[in-house]
């Protein structure tokens, strides 16, 4: 019985992916369907991490801390040698 929900939930990443690269992308399928083409490249900024959290997920969590460095501040932190 795990063995199908495993097999499902990776079919289900995989078509996800498939979702991203052929509509959010610019793949072939993004003039046809621009509203999800527009959901579907916001959601692969966020998975590059290129995007902002959304404000509904830090309302959720409070407050989620910025671990990307800074340029100017993390040149500043920087171990001397």
């Amino acid at each position: 019985m795990t063995y199908w929900i495993i097999t499902i939930a990776i079919v289900a990443i995989a078509l996800c992916v498939i979702a991203i690269v052929a509509v959010g992308m610019k793949g072939s399928l993004s003039d046809k369907a621009p509203d999800f083409a527009n959901m579907m490249a916001n959601t692969a900024r966020h998975l590059n991490g290129d995007a902002d959290p959304p404000q509904g997920l830090v309302d959720f969590f409070e407050e989620i801390p910025d671990i990307r460095p800074k340029s100017a501040d993390s040149a500043a932190d920087a171990p001397k040698r």
